[in-house]
């Protein structure tokens, strides 16, 4: 197996060259998700498996061109398992039986789950049945539903069960039920991997608020700015920032949190609002009111100050960037309501930035795409057509372990 060489979290910004990324290529999970589930499974539509993963490697292949180092989760997670304590590995074991949906209610079945999971003898296949799901047929029994243990087909959006902010992490409670066991692996790896258990984490998936990396941005060395979405909670926030004041290595001094339209299907603030450059932001007009509600996050010294505001999002990014920024619509300044409905439902704002003002992002936006080439974003796009289906873009499939930072030059 190939040895992981990272060595550190270390994201200072949204949109520093991007070194290293963590992925999931979807596998046998997205073969699960059946019609009667779609909901529950937080799907609009069931997807073309085939297709899906050739999209996904378009993307990756994309990001390799561009010189970014690409972590497969399956490769990390296996990679920890095979160096861990045997006391580890039965403990990782145990939490994820503990957390199988749907729920086991009968020790016969548990073991032999348990045992058909860790008799074999490659980690990645392992490691793979634990993400994809598993037929009672698989283990010879009668059971009352044909899947004994669920599949989670949401694991390729990697940038939501734990976020990298400068030199540590947050690990995060996720909303929904069918998402929430996603971060059983990120907990094992910051806890167990030699490369990242060591890593400082602001947040844990036990805490009782919830949170999604999807609402999380690093605009620079000193400023967050995290969305109190639909699945994420103000008081997870509050912690947060409590546990940045312990951090004698934190450099962030100020939380800037902003209130987005709580709807299922734009979950997080990323798929309303994304930057792309020092000054350049990408914005859905359908999140936009005359002012939002803001609240400002001061950590200073052994204390944190909330203080709440209703601003424009000019005026907030004009604070964080010291300039007035460049404001992009979704699908442009002189398109309909129904254009900005249709690119904003696709995830039109949710471009990952791959260095200042170049994205990488879905082929179907294409009057956001015009939009963003006027301005001088170079897009770098791919069809998404199945992978958009799970309601989210690039920057949802991505999670960056590794940014160079970025230098303001003449600011």
């Amino acid at each position: 197996m190939r040895k992981c060489k990272i060595k550190a979290i270390n994201v200072y910004s949204e949109i520093g060259n991007l070194k290293k990324v963590l992925v999931h290529t979807p596998g046998k999970e997205i073969e699960y998700i059946s019609p009667d589930r779609l909901d529950e499974l937080l799907f609009s539509a069931l997807l073309e498996p085939k297709q899906a993963r050739k999209e996904h490697e378009d993307f990756l292949k994309i990001l390799k061109q561009e010189n970014v180092e690409v972590i497969q989760l399956i490769d990390l997670v296996s990679e920890t398992y095979e160096e861990a304590s045997k006391e580890e590995k039965d403990s990782f074991i145990d939490r994820w039986l503990d957390e199988v949906e749907p729920k086991i209610k009968n020790n016969i079945v548990r073991e032999k789950i348990k045992s058909f999971v860790t008799s074999k003898k490659n980690i990645k296949e392992m490691i793979s049945l634990m993400m994809s799901g598993i037929m009672a047929k698989e283990l010879g029994i009668e059971y009352n539903t044909e899947l004994v243990v669920d599949p989670m087909p949401n694991l390729y959006f990697t940038r939501d069960p734990f976020a990298s902010i400068g030199n540590g992490v947050t690990i995060h409670r996720m909303k929904y039920k069918t998402r929430r066991r996603e971060t059983i692996f990120s907990e094992f790896i910051f806890s167990s991997n030699t490369d990242y258990k060591d890593i400082y984490q602001y947040s844990s998936r036990n805490d009782k608020n919830t949170i999604e990396g999807g609402d999380v941005f690093v605009y620079n060395e000193t400023t967050l700015v995290i969305g109190i979405s639909e699945r994420t909670e103000i008081e997870e926030i509050e912690t947060i920032a409590k546990k940045m004041i312990n951090n004698v290595e934190n450099s962030f001094k100020t939380i800037i949190a902003i209130s987005v339209p709580k709807k299922k299907n734009l979950m997080h603030l990323d798929t309303w609002l994304t930057m792309l450059d020092f000054d350049k932001f990408l914005y859905s007009p359908n999140m936009m009111k005359d002012t939002l509600e803001v609240w400002k996050v001061k950590i200073d010294g052994n204390d944190h100050v909330f203080k709440k505001r209703n601003m424009s999002l000019e005026a907030i990014l004009e604070e964080i960037i010291g300039k007035k920024p460049i404001l992009i619509p979704v699908a442009g300044s002189s398109s309909s309501q129904l254009e900005i409905d249709l690119e904003t439902h696709f995830d039109a704002t949710n471009y990952l930035v791959i260095r200042p003002g170049v994205v990488v992002g879905y082929d179907r936006n294409k009057k956001t795409q015009l939009a963003l080439e006027k301005v001088g974003i170079k897009v770098l796009a791919f069809n998404g057509n199945q992978l958009s289906l799970g309601m989210g873009s690039s920057r949802c499939m991505s999670m960056p372990l590794i940014r160079d930072k970025y230098i303001i030059k003449n600011k």
